[in-house]
């Protein structure tokens, strides 16, 4: 079982989603057996508050989900491993690959 890690942020737009005070819900944490169920997970996650939450400021919800790895375990000095997102706007809802933005680079 594997540990994950899933920071919901929301606000108007991407552009304003730093500006904006207090945007940060409370992380959620859970164990599961791999990514693909990580990944499931978060996605039901952000779309629960996408559903109930409404306002101008939910109108771009983001759920960064990251692995917490075991104690004593680093990979590149971290002790975490980011998987991607989760984005849901005005476009739909659309997962964004931590791997892949880093091949862009």
């Amino acid at each position: 079982m594997k540990t994950y890690n899933l920071d919901l942020r929301h606000a108007r737009s991407k552009r304003r989603l730093n500006a904006l005070p207090n945007n940060r819900l409370e992380p959620l944490k859970t164990r599961l057996e791999g990514d693909a169920a990580a990944i499931a997970w978060a996605q039901g996650e952000l779309l629960d508050v996408a559903r109930r939450q409404r306002g101008v400021n939910y109108q771009y919800v983001e759920g960064a989900l990251i692995e917490l790895l075991p104690f004593g375990e680093l990979i590149d000095g971290k002790d975490y491993r980011r998987l991607g997102r989760w984005v849901c706007n005005a476009d739909g809802l659309i997962w964004r690959d931590a791997d892949a933005a880093l091949e862009a680079t």
